[in-house]
């Protein structure tokens, strides 16, 4: 899982664009979205766009993730990898891991090398997060990219992470914006402040947050008030906030014996599918499969995991292609192997583009 930080840009040339608006997702944006995936499975990449679109502005982050990479797919300018990057930021946001890595790849050829004279020091850091996405273990810089691409204010500002970055990118080349980064606020906040900033974040709905929130209730040495970081993942998922009910059903699920409560995590994770979480819907379906919190049901399992897949996760996608290989109609779910593997190549797992090639 990653934990991320979050920044600020507003800049003539990176226009900052709100987080995703906690929405009622119901069978119509779906359906949208649905539409969306038949037009890209039939190679139809203007009309897979448009119902993508429709579907991300309606709230849904899997559908901001897979508009993304059309635009990006089909990029020609700078202000074209800007719209892709800003995509998948908003996917990013609502707790979509895919999306994270792919805003920094969308950012990529915004590098500093192809951008002499960036707006600003928000811009500057930026571009240096962008180009340390690209390499091997930038994962944080293609989270907090998306992060920076979409805050606006306050709590989504975070100079100290800016800072990091500009000064980074500094230390490689000289620009004129360098002065600048160098002023930025230093230091780290205490634990109480950067838990009031975490449980503010996540109940805002940004990922990072909610993220932020479990990290330390993962790690049994980190010495932190669990009843509190479990109160504030506990109050967001109640208002909504699917990578909060997500983050709870993961900590109920794995947490050591003596704290690990099944039923809690079969019901976390249930308000974490039911909120489009593609992650949850994931785990969930693996729950029903192995009966954890509830009976074993391998009908719904497979339903689940082919609905995570259609919310973008590639291992969702992956598994699923292998269930239909191994059925005697060579589908699941109503999905065929072929179209199960395809989808699990185009969200980037490297194993299904292999199997596609044999």
């Amino acid at each position: 899982m990653k934990f991320a930080l979050t920044c600020l840009v507003t800049t003539a040339g990176l226009v900052a664009t709100p987080a995703i608006a906690e929405a009622s997702y119901d069978d119509k944006v779906m359906e949208i979205h649905r539409g969306g995936l038949d037009y890209d499975a039939a190679g139809e990449r203007l009309a897979a766009l448009s119902m993508f679109g429709q579907a991300c502005d309606l709230g849904l982050p899997a559908a901001c993730t897979m508009a993304g990479q059309i635009e990006h797919e089909t990029a020609s300018n700078e202000k074209d990898h800007i719209r892709a990057a800003r995509m998948f930021a908003r996917a990013c946001r609502a707790g979509d891991d895919l999306a994270c890595e792919r805003t920094g790849m969308a950012l990529g050829p915004l590098s500093r090398a192809n951008s002499t004279e960036p707006d600003g020091v928000m811009t500057f850091a930026l571009l240096a997060m962008g180009e340390e996405c690209r390499h091997p273990g930038g994962e944080q810089a293609c989270v907090d990219a998306a992060q920076l691409l979409g805050a606006e204010e306050e709590p989504g500002i975070d100079l100290v992470a800016v800072k990091a970055y500009g000064l980074r990118a500094c230390e490689k080349e000289v620009s004129t914006h360098c002065s600048g980064a160098a002023m930025l606020p230093a230091g780290t906040r205490s634990s109480d402040e950067a838990f009031q900033r975490d449980d503010l974040l996540c109940a805002t709905g940004w990922a990072g947050g909610c993220d932020a929130l479990l990290e330390p209730l993962m790690d049994e040495t980190a010495g932190v008030d669990a009843k509190r970081q479990l109160d504030a993942l506990s109050a967001a998922c109640d208002e909504g906030v699917g990578i909060a009910c997500a983050n709870l059903g993961l900590y109920y699920s794995q947490v050591p014996d003596s704290a690990r409560d099944p039923g809690a995590a079969y019901r976390s994770m249930r308000y974490g599918c039911d909120a489009f979480v593609a992650k949850a819907c994931f785990a969930f379906g693996v729950m029903h499969k192995k009966g954890i919190g509830g009976r074993i049901d391998e009908k719904r399992a497979v339903s689940l995991v082919a609905h995570a897949c259609e919310l973008g996760a590639p291992k969702a996608c992956a598994t699923l292609a292998r269930i239909a290989g191994e059925s005697e109609t060579g589908t699941a779910a109503g999905i065929a192997a072929a179209e199960a593997l395809r989808r699990a190549c185009r969200l980037g797992d490297t194993s299904s583009c292999t199997a596609r090639n044999r």
